[in-house]
């Protein structure tokens, strides 16, 4: 049975064997004598003095909450021996460290953000510690990243937040992967003290120090431009946020996707693409809110000088972000295989009776398309609960050596297997009907929503018997229709009603 006692190393409390304690501060002590002259000796004990105590967590575990003499001492030999430093010490008690069982600790590097050779955060100079690279080529990649889609921006606002920054001596030395020992201790205050005789970094120093100088003009343009840029930052985020939320959440009726006009909520459109509407809805919200958050954090870091995030609530919303970025990919692998099938089904009908042309109206949404109308035709998609209108079917025009009109159907569709896109392409609806010499067309085709878009289309093509003619009626300038000439028409020819001849060579213009 041995006394204890308490201690407290580094803001951390630790209960401490007594022999052990006065072994434990007689070193401490013998530190602060050997370094008593070296500048900045208070902040060097201060990070041995971390040092420690993280060594000492690192033996103490719930089955062992006492520091015992025997890791005392393997912390001191761990740390080294001051009085290697001292001139006037006789060498008494130094064959402890020498010929002690225990092995010096290799030193392991650790990711941090080095603000004394960064040029912004520290970032880059951190990576470059890290992977033994020159930091120019970290900055060069992030100038390439930016330049690619501005991503490079995203990253480094990520990494600035995730990152710790080296603050004491040891996380220096682990940062450049060195022990953190008093040898290595020692070398580094004494090259940060040679090289600010020598003037090594006397630009880089003037620049920092006129930046701390609360009235110099430099440092308050700085952080005016860093405000600003904060502002904006977090703006956008703040409007992000809403608007991504919104979106979601609120019943939009139209929206542009890809040039596209559709009538229908987010929600929709994306149980009409992904197998699990449901999941896939949530992925796509929580890989499109945590960049927004970041960005948040970032401007707010800026605009109200505020320290660095918690790294476990950072990291934990990276863990997050990429989870759903995995999540979101094997869903979409999943979903892709509802493609892998193509189906193409035909219909051919002959245009009852014997007729010299035959005319073809177009209508959209009931609305038959005159001449008085402009319209665009651009792609439009429209969900109801039951439908889905996907768009204008593809029309051609074709002389044929039959004797009789015709036209003909075609059908496409996708699915997991051919079965699927079979049904799927069945269940296409397509209108077309006869009244005399006239076709009325459907220009919209649609199909069940329970379908899903498995790349759905239609084909319309109409045979016009050779030495008849076909009027088509209506402006259907920008419409998709095309017909089969022997040279290329202009598009102008369909601003009005058009009447074309079938001729050997194709369809020939033969005005209005």
């Amino acid at each position: 049975m041995k006394k204890t006692t308490t201690i407290n190393l580094a803001g951390m409390v630790y209960h401490i064997e007594e022999d052990a304690y006065q072994v434990l501060r007689q070193y401490i002590l013998d530190i602060k004598r050997v370094f008593s002259s070296q500048q900045g000796v208070e902040e060097m004990v201060s990070d041995i003095e971390v040092r420690i105590a993280e060594l000492f967590q690192e033996r103490l575990n719930k089955n062992k909450e006492v520091v015992t003499l025997a890791d005392v001492e393997e912390v001191m030999v761990i740390m080294g021996s001051p009085n290697q430093f001292d001139e006037n010490y006789d060498g008494e008690d130094e064959e402890f460290f020498h010929h002690n069982d225990y092995h010096q600790e290799q030193g392991s590097k650790r990711l941090y953000r080095d603000t004394d050779e960064g040029m912004l955060g520290g970032v880059s100079a951190g990576l470059a510690h890290y992977f033994n690279i020159d930091p120019v080529l970290i900055r060069v990649l992030w100038i390439v990243l930016v330049l690619a889609g501005g991503s490079g921006v995203l990253i480094y606002i990520i990494a600035w937040i995730a990152i710790p920054e080296a603050r004491t001596t040891a996380q220096k030395l682990q940062m450049k992967g060195q022990s953190a020992n008093l040898d290595n201790f020692r070398a580094f205050a004494e090259s940060v003290t040679n090289e600010a005789k020598t003037g090594f970094k006397r630009a880089s120093n003037s620049v920092k120090n006129s930046f701390k100088k609360k009235d110099n003009p430099i440092s308050n343009i700085a952080k005016a431009i860093g405000r600003v840029i904060g502002f904006v930052l977090f703006l956008v985020g703040v409007l992000g946020l809403i608007s991504l939320t919104l979106f979601f959440l609120a019943d939009y009726s139209f929206f542009f996707l890809n040039n596209e006009v559709i009538d229908g909520d987010i929600n929709s459109i994306i149980g009409l693409i992904f197998t699990s509407s449901v999941l896939a809805a949530w992925l796509i919200f929580t890989v499109s809110i945590i960049p927004l958050i970041f960005i948040v954090l970032a401007g707010g870091m800026l605009l109200f000088n505020q320290k660095p995030k918690s790294r476990t609530f950072v990291l934990t919303l990276l863990i997050i972000w990429f989870i759903a970025i995995i999540g979101l990919s094997f869903l979409g692998i999943r979903t892709g295989f509802d493609f892998k099938e193509t189906y193409k089904s035909h219909e051919k009908t002959y245009v009852e009776g014997v007729f010299p042309e035959v005319q073809v109206n177009i209508f959209e949404d009931d609305l038959l398309i005159t001449n008085s109308m402009d319209y665009d035709f651009d792609q439009f998609i429209s969900i109801t609960q039951n439908e889905v209108n996907l768009g204008y079917a593809r029309i051609e025009v074709l002389p044929t050596s039959d004797s009789l009109f015709y036209y003909s159907i075609e059908k496409r569709s996708n699915g997991g297997s051919l079965k699927t896109a079979k049904e799927n392409s069945e269940e296409i609806k397509f209108d077309i009907e006869q009244e005399g010499n006239v076709l009325n067309v459907s220009g919209k085709y649609g199909f069940p929503i329970e379908s899903k878009m498995r790349g759905q289309k239609v084909f319309l093509k109409i045979y016009v018997p050779i030495g008849k003619r076909i009027i088509l009626n209506g402006n259907l300038e920008d419409y998709p229709i095309r017909l089969q000439t022997r040279t290329r028409f202009n598009d102008e020819f369909l601003e009005q009603t058009s009447v074309w001849e079938a001729t050997q060579l194709g369809m020939e213009y033969r005005g209005l």
